[in-house]
């Protein structure tokens, strides 16, 4: 990848970030949102949807989801598709490339040679060289279309003037020349393959992950420019995205506007996640209740996020970043309930643990594993089943060693039984649960109504009952707050607009 000089670098970072991502064409590597678009029309009135709306709304989404990406995820790099082994997938996409360079092999095996599927071929090829090439190397690009002439190729091919080893050999050269240090041992196992369609088979293969090279390239080194243009940028495409829904009759923000609503309603009905009450500030002389200022609504609907409801559809505005949030919550469930078993097993031993930091570090490692299948794979009540036999084994093993174990044996039943209460009902219903989960939420509207503090959690205090996973909290509110911060950037507008709706429609009904 050979360098471009000042004059072009200076024009590249000064790229719009549309262009850029225009250059990568990256697209096509994303999951295919059509399906999904397609099936989202209005019940009424019946109206056609126009093909091209509907792709220029599905390439808005992947525009959108690829520079969020990109941005947000300091690790992100495109890869090649993979496929679950044993899949039909797999099994589809392994015979039909089969049955491809079979058809290849036997069209150069045959008497006279067919060379029509060769040359076709080699006009893929080039197209792929090409894309490997950067803008300004137009020579590069003007000498590949001279050597690769597909009218030229293929009149020496009828007048059997021509080798397919001559072209492989061409495309082995370039791209020697032009892949990252990574694939030259791809390129030496291509020299030393003599079977023309066994040899242009791995040239396919090897373009592929090139291009992929070029692409990962890319993104770091635009990232720099991808981040200081990214909010305008998803503001831009995302309006651009609501334009395509609404011109096929679909409402943008419709799961949006109900997730605020809720919020809304929760604080007016004093129902709030985690039973959070706003702090009443007595110095203010508004009529407008504290509980209903913008902030105060939006922040309530990102504690929903904790506690998220499946049966709810995901905010739009969100849902770039849903598997991030799904993460948060996950997370919190499983720091709440390692936090809820340690309250509880220190309740029924009394002191005996105060002494023994050790021993607690080591149950919540082992509580961590363990539930590292909830909630995907497993239901709370099985994991309670083994958390309750795994904590009553260690505890007792541990305290055995310092002749302290007696308190555990003496009411093992009783510890076993206290953990597995945690998942008789719902969870939130369990009073230590609820206690600390009102207490996490209560933090978070904290560092939510601070967010200067909440720039460096070190220095904050965790809620009582939570210390034993101080770092995991510190970890998981911290991306928490970060995803938060990112999406207001991005939406407030939206935001402010839905918030102030609400408002005047609750004004109004008054």
């Amino acid at each position: 990848m050979s360098n471009t000089n000042n004059d072009e670098k200076k024009e590249e970072q000064h790229r719009p970030l549309g262009a850029v991502l225009g250059w990568l064409n990256l697209s096509p590597t994303l999951p295919n949102t059509q399906d999904n678009m397609a099936g989202a029309t209005a019940a009424s009135p019946p109206r056609f949807i126009d093909y091209n709306q509907l792709m220029e709304a599905n390439r808005n989404a992947q525009n959108l989801q690829l520079a969020h990406e990109i941005v947000f995820n300091k690790d992100f790099q495109l890869q090649l598709p993979e496929y679950e082994k044993g899949s039909i997938a797999e099994k589809v996409h392994d015979t039909m490339h089969t049955v491809f360079w079979d058809v290849l092999r036997e069209d150069l095996a045959a008497d006279p040679p067919r060379y029509e599927h060769i040359i076709k071929l080699i006009g893929e090829a080039k197209e792929d060289l090409k894309t490997l090439v950067l803008p300004h190397q137009t020579t590069l690009k003007a000498q590949i279309d001279d050597a690769i002439d597909l009218d030229t190729i293929k009149r020496r091919f009828e007048a059997k003037a021509a080798d397919p080893h001559e072209y492989t050999k061409y495309f082995i050269d370039m791209m020697a020349s032009l892949c990252a240090e990574c694939r030259d041992e791809n390129i030496a196992k291509l020299r030393t393959t003599d079977d023309p369609s066994e040899c242009f088979r791995g040239i396919m293969e090897v373009l592929s992950l090139m291009k992929l090279d070029m692409a990962n390239f890319n993104i770091r080194q635009y990232r720099p420019l991808l981040q200081q243009q990214a909010v305008a940028y998803e503001k831009s495409t995302f309006d651009k995205f609501m334009e395509n829904q609404r011109a096929m009759g679909i409402d943008p923000l419709l799961s949006t506007y109900k997730w605020l609503e809720r919020a809304f309603n929760r604080l007016n009905t004093k129902d709030t996640v985690g039973w959070y009450q706003a702090p009443v500030d007595t110095t203010t002389k508004t009529t407008t209740s504290p509980q209903e200022s913008p902030s105060t609504i939006l922040n309530e609907a990102y504690c929903e996020l904790l506690l998220w409801n499946t049966k709810f559809t995901f905010p739009e505005t969100l849902e770039l970043d849903e598997i991030r949030y799904n993460q948060v919550h996950i997370a919190t469930m499983r720091l709440l309930l390692i936090s809820t078993i340690m309250t509880v097993l220190s309740h029924l031993t009394g002191s005996v643990l105060r002494d023994y930091e050790s021993i607690k570090t080591m149950l919540k490692s082992e509580m961590i594993i363990l539930l590292d299948d909830f909630p995907q794979k497993k239901k709370l009540k099985e994991i309670l089943i083994s958390l309750s036999e795994q904590v009553v084994k260690t505890t007792r093993d541990e305290l055995a060693k310092y002749d302290k174990s007696k308190i555990i044996t003496d009411n093992e039943q009783n510890i076993k039984d206290a953990i597995k209460a945690i998942g008789e009902h719902h969870v939130i219903e369990h009073a230590v649960f609820k206690l600390l989960f009102q207490r996490y939420v209560s933090f978070v509207h904290h560092l939510l109504d601070h967010p200067t503090s909440g720039s460096s959690l070190s220095n904050v205090a965790i809620p009582n009952g939570l210390n034993i996973v101080m770092n995991e909290v510190i970890t998981t509110v911290s991306f928490f707050l970060r995803l938060i911060t990112y999406n207001k950037m991005v939406f407030n507008e939206h935001y402010d607009r839905i918030i102030s709706q609400l408002q005047s429609l609750s004004t109004q009904n008054k």
